[in-house]
């Protein structure tokens, strides 16, 4: 009897359904999907018994944000698959260009507390996942990432995101440093681990995003040549302007976000004297906002509070 066999018969055996379309793995029981295999589960989510098992082919693309496992999921054989899963009503699937067996879970929730390696400027504390095998990785965030403070928090550089791994307290990159290849923006977006070489995810025990030390030096140079930085700040409400010190510069654009990353007001070919520039500010409430500077293909953001 071949493999694929094998594993449906003891699905037929051992799965329970406990309401129409949904999905659930019993204990000892194994749900195989096969590559290309029509499946749905009427947009509810998997759930699995402590020791039951959602397996995929590889080469699976299969779930979505109604779709998908709630606990751990596992890829048999060689190719690109994506392993659908979430938890705590967050999906996060990770694609995978993986050689041999991998398994994959998803935990939203912090992550163990741990020394940032001599590469790594900041982890996330929202989320991370587990994983085993040997791969290129592919791991995604939305707004509930909170990709926004980390990245504006730290240099301002999207392209710096990246992959870090947990080894015996200390979180490292897990690939090369800039070697990290990012899509999207700061609400929604991935990550993919260096193309060129596979991870072997069994030397880390957790996974998340972390902030690339050199992506940021090799990018955000605008601050550290210019020296920007923001006058009086946290600014009072009843200011007009927002002031800033920065080396003589022309043709600077200033983009003001809001911490949900939505742009208020572009400000276009400001011009710094003796040290100073200056931008009218809108009417604001409380809060946090985000300034983007750029000037000849650099930049960089700064945080500022309204009180």
């Amino acid at each position: 009897m071949n493999k694929l066999f094998t594993l449906i018969c003891v699905v037929g055996i051992s799965m329970q359904v406990t309401h129409s379309q949904e999905l659930y793995v019993g204990d000892n029981a194994e749900f195989y999907l096969g590559k290309g295999m029509p499946f749905t589960t009427n947009n509810t989510i998997v759930t699995l018994g402590s020791t039951g098992i959602f397996s995929v082919e590889a080469g699976t693309d299969w779930g979505s944000l109604s779709e998908y496992v709630n606990g751990k999921v596992i890829a048999y054989g060689d190719g690109t698959t994506k392993l659908p899963i979430g938890n705590n009503g967050v999906y996060a699937p990770v694609t995978a260009n993986h050689t041999g067996t991998m398994e994959v879970s998803y935990f939203n929730t912090t992550p163990t507390a741990g020394t940032n390696g001599t590469a790594v400027d900041a982890v996330s504390t929202k989320e991370f996942w587990k994983l085993s095998g040997n791969a290129v990785i592919t791991l995604p965030w939305n707004n509930a990432s909170d990709i926004t403070s980390l990245v504006n928090d730290n240099g301002g550089v999207l392209n710096s995101v990246s992959i870090v791994g947990y080894n015996n307290g200390t979180w490292d990159l897990a690939s090369a440093l800039n070697t990290n290849t990012v899509t999207g923006d700061l609400l929604n977006g991935t990550v993919t681990s260096d193309a060129a070489n596979e991870i072997t995810l069994g030397n880390f025990t957790q996974f998340t995003f972390g902030i690339d030390h050199q992506a940021v030096l090799s990018i955000d140079d605008l601050f550290q040549t210019n020296e920007i930085r923001i006058i009086s700040n946290p600014i009072e409400s009843t200011e007009n302007n927002i002031q800033f010190t920065a080396n003589n510069l022309e043709n600077l654009q200033v983009t003001l976000y809001d911490f949900m990353s939505r742009k208020i007001k572009a400000f276009k070919n400001i011009t710094t004297q003796n040290g100073k520039g200056e931008l009218l500010k809108p009417n604001l409430q409380s809060g946090i906002y985000f300034l983007k500077f750029e000037q000849e293909g650099k930049q960089g953001v700064k945080k500022i509070l309204v009180k």
